[in-house]
């Protein structure tokens, strides 16, 4: 008998823990069609009747649809939709409220649903879930594709829900309607120091394995090995059903041996190894989503080479939470392997949305009338970043090279460095560093800035910020602080992959760009793209092309501006404060300038994939991307890259975002001066053709050499030669 799971024969108490669709019972067309009956009905009887086994059905079913179970298998617990409602003890009861925001991603979804025939919307009292199993084949990535887009959109401005994709669909959650929690319950239902055993198929699933113990056991249904928390794998439900058999005649001593074929290890989790290179950042990227790759950042296409060349790691934040959390998954990745982990309960809102976003992101942009400062969320930042570290050594040993991401984990470095870790260590700060007087506002500041400065290198966006950083460091810590920080600082400018931009752009048209071409007809576009962010100046923006409009009325009827704006951090009130702010803006210049045939500004509040921008940003006679403070500023470089280089637009530029310095021959403008942007707007809208050609001929040259490959290789290698 096989050591991995023999011990379920003799332990005195076991708690069962199954799923029913796809694992008790196969999939059918729609989740009405699959049936409790039969030899799977005969197996609940029996499981029930085993002493010492107290056995639950963990479903993502609606309640309606498994209300008739209790009844026919009175010594089973149950619970449906993902444990929202669970049975126990001869009635239902809810443990979370409904969640009434769900219905307009629900009505989005069944709009989604009627264009593909067969898709079916099922909606729960905490979740949504998008089924496309009927759907024909070819359509699948189609359906899903724009099904995650409408989702994610849609999740930016509701907090505590999240996505996730099931088999042949997407389901829409509350961040705590997880059969993690229903395994808790059904746990204690069972005796205190019971083993269990959780069998399921999807990643819904993987919320029961992630919260097994040491001697629990995990079996993914699956036909082919995939990644999961789940120590064995069984192929099918048949085999599902062969292994309960064995399970029970071997509980009633009856001597019955499991086929070896029936159970097959599962691919785990690599063990922890001693990683050449080990990338750190708040959050993991996106993994791929079922067979397509997902779409990855600059960030990510940046890394990729130096992470698959070393055998690399990248460890983040899962974007759950549970309890207690910390629990270290890595999975082996097509490029790189991949180490996540979820936060303990209450970290998202004192350490991300507390002191990250409410302390550090407005500090650091140097808006000192919108930071707060919170003891105990600056004990959760030191505690999250003494975890970091913990789990950073846990993942690659104590010599890895590590290059840490942001300022969400400045303190790290230190921590890592307490922890014993003996390789180089790397920080990198995406965002500006503001000037010692508004740096030291913070209570904290000497401690951040000499933790800081235990990292081997830091690097920044450009030399303006690392000025500031070095004389801080004077200025907080002495002259010895500050010959450290001149020994430790390098300006290295993030970029784009230009090519990639450039080829998007040259694409046959996508159809939401034709319908803005039609919008425009002969008129000229000025376009912006930012994350709704106040650091961006998108009503300072909108200003300033208002004062356009009224300095030069010529204008008038001849340009059109649009603005994308991509939702963001909706959980912090002041980011749904600056969205009411920036959509009256919109209704009083419309209303003040627009005429029957002519809407000046169109506000677009959504994402587009970055093939749809490219050619936007080809489309586009002006790109004005005037943020207050930024830390360098792709959209600039994006919109470089994605020119007509014989008929270029032109680049109006804030002189305080990072691009700025290796930007000169940009329009440059300060978005603090509304008939400044104004004036530098008409400017840019009558340049001549040769100086616009002249002028982009210099930036691009600029973008194509700092590209993101040539960031990442040009760090790396300090770092590797410190």
């Amino acid at each position: 008998m096989n050591a991995e799971w023999s011990h379920l024969a003799t332990v005195s108490h076991l708690v069962v823990a199954l799923d029913l669709d796809g694992t008790l019972i196969p999939f059918a067309p729609t989740p009405q069609d699959a049936r409790v009956d039969g030899d799977t009905a005969t197996l609940l009887d029996a499981l029930g009747d085993l002493p010492g086994v107290t056995v639950g059905i963990i479903s993502g079913r609606p309640r309606a649809l498994i209300e008739d179970l209790p009844a026919r298998f009175p010594k089973l617990s149950f619970a449906a939709e993902h444990g929202v409602w669970r049975f126990a003890d001869g009635a239902w009861s809810a443990q979370m409220p409904p969640v009434p925001q769900l219905d307009e991603i629900a009505h989005t979804l069944s709009v989604l649903a009627r264009r593909h025939p067969g898709a079916l919307v099922e909606r729960k009292s905490c979740s949504v879930c998008l089924h496309w199993r009927r759907v024909d084949a070819e359509h699948h990535d189609q359906i899903m594709r724009e099904a995650e887009t409408a989702v994610d959109e849609w999740l930016e401005t509701h907090r505590g829900l999240e996505r996730l994709p099931v088999t042949e669909a997407l389901e829409v959650r509350h961040t705590a309607a997880h059969k993690g929690n229903a395994l808790a319950w059904l746990r204690g239902r069972g005796h205190p120091g019971a083993t269990v055993l959780a069998i399921g198929d999807d990643i819904t699933d993987e919320d029961l394995f992630v919260s097994l113990r040491e001697h629990d056991l995990g079996i993914l249904v699956a036909d082919v090995p995939r990644r999961t928390q789940a120590s064995l794998r069984l192929p099918s439900p048949a085999a599902v059903h062969r292994f309960l058999r064995w399970l029970i005649e071997a509980r009633l001593r009856q001597g019955s041996l499991v086929p070896e074929d029936l159970v097959v290890q599962a691919r785990a989790p690599r063990p922890p190894t001693a990683a050449k290179l080990i990338v750190a950042s708040n959050r993991l990227p996106a993994a791929p989503s079922g067979d397509r790759k997902r779409e990855v950042g600059g960030l990510v296409s940046a890394l990729l080479p130096a992470l698959s060349q070393a055998g690399g790691m990248w460890l983040g934040w899962s974007g759950a939470e549970r309890d207690p959390g910390l629990r270290l998954r890595i999975e082996d990745g097509e490029s790189f392997t991949r180490a996540q982990f979820d936060y303990p309960p209450s970290w998202r809102d004192k350490f991300y949305t507390g002191f990250c976003n409410q302390s550090l992101w407005p500090l650091l942009h140097a808006f000192p009338g919108r930071v707060r400062y919170l003891d105990d969320e600056w004990r959760c930042y030191l505690d999250a970043n003494k975890a970091y570290a913990d789990l950073l050594i846990q993942a690659g040993g104590v010599t890895a090279d590590i290059w840490i991401q942001d300022f969400h984990l400045m303190l790290a470095g230190r921590e890592l460095r307490r922890g014993g870790h003996r390789g180089r260590i790397g920080f990198y700060l995406h965002v500006p560093f503001p000037p010692l007087d508004l740096f030291e506002t913070m209570p904290w500041a000497a401690e951040v800035l000499s933790a800081l400065l235990e990292y081997d290198r830091i690097g920044l966006q450009c030399q303006r910020w690392a000025d500031n950083l070095i004389i801080t460091a004077r200025g907080l810590l002495g002259p010895e602080a500050e010959h450290r920080a001149r020994e430790r600082v390098r300006v290295n400018p993030v970029g784009i992959d230009p090519d990639r931009f450039a080829e998007a752009a040259q694409r046959p048209p996508d159809p939401e760009v034709g319908s803005f071409d039609r919008l425009l007809g002969d008129r000229k576009l000025i376009l912006g793209v930012d994350r709704l962010d106040y650091s961006k100046g998108i009503p300072e923006r909108l200003e300033g092309f208002a004062m356009l409009l009224e300095r030069y009325p010529e204008w008038r009827n001849k340009v059109s501006f649009v603005q994308v704006s991509v939702p963001t951090r909706s959980e912090v009130p002041e980011y749904a404060e600056l969205r009411t702010r920036v959509e009256t803006l919109v209704g009083r210049i419309n209303g003040a300038y627009g005429e029957a045939d002519w809407v000046p500004v169109r506000y677009l509040y959504r994402s587009y994939d970055q093939d749809v921008l490219a050619q936007l940003y080809r489309d586009a006679a002006v790109g004005l991307v005037t943020p207050l403070r930024d830390g360098m500023n792709l959209v600039a470089k994006e919109y470089v890259a994605a020119q007509n280089a014989a008929d270029p637009g032109v680049l109006v530029l804030s002189k305080f975002c990072g691009a700025a310095e290796r930007m000169p021959l940009a329009v440059l403008t300060n978005p603090y001066h509304v008939d400044g942007v104004a004036s530098d707007l008409d400017c840019a809208l009558r340049m001549a053709h040769a100086d616009r050609v002249a002028r982009h001929a210099a930036l691009r040259s600029t973008v194509w050499q700092d590209t993101a490959s040539a960031w990442a290789q040009s760090f790396l290698a300090d770092l590797r030669g410190s």
